[in-house]
């Protein structure tokens, strides 16, 4: 007995809760559509000094278009990275023309010892030849 009296209070239960969101749906509604009516009311008188052109017809437009992908605005980093390497790539040209004119330097200087040392070695040969030579005396009394 107990079952068919729950039973009966389940279903009482669910109708009573079918009717009250029903009724509450309609007064929402019914609010919904005043507040929707006084906002077109607001706007009703405008149109009556409308003469049909727009106010900027005659003006030409002005748009800004955005590129789709094809021309990126680079990075202000993407613009540095670059400034440097650019300033990287001159300074080792510079370094490699300073090092071309040391070799050079340093290629002309070894000649001009060279061809020193080849004097000294000359006046060395001459001074040798002018020498005397002391002999000695082997034989015994």
């Amino acid at each position: 007995m107990a079952k068919k009296d729950l039973g009966k209070f389940l279903a009482l239960t669910a109708i009573s809760a079918a009717v009250a969101a029903g009724v509450s749906y309609f007064l929402k509604y019914r609010s919904f559509h005043a507040e929707l009516d006084e906002d077109f009311h607001d706007f009703e008188g405008d149109d009556d000094s409308f003469d049909g052109s727009l106010p900027h017809e005659g003006e030409p437009t002005q748009r800004n278009y955005v590129p789709l992908g094809e021309k990126k605005e680079e990075s202000p980093m993407k613009e540095a990275a670059e400034a440097v390497t650019d300033a990287a790539s001159q300074a080792a040209e510079k370094a490699a023309d300073m090092a071309c004119q040391a070799a050079e330097e340093a290629k002309d200087s070894a000649q001009a010892v060279k061809e020193q040392i080849s004097d000294a070695a000359g006046q060395l040969k001459e001074a040798a030849g002018m020498t005397t030579t002391i002999e000695e005396d082997t034989s015994v009394e």
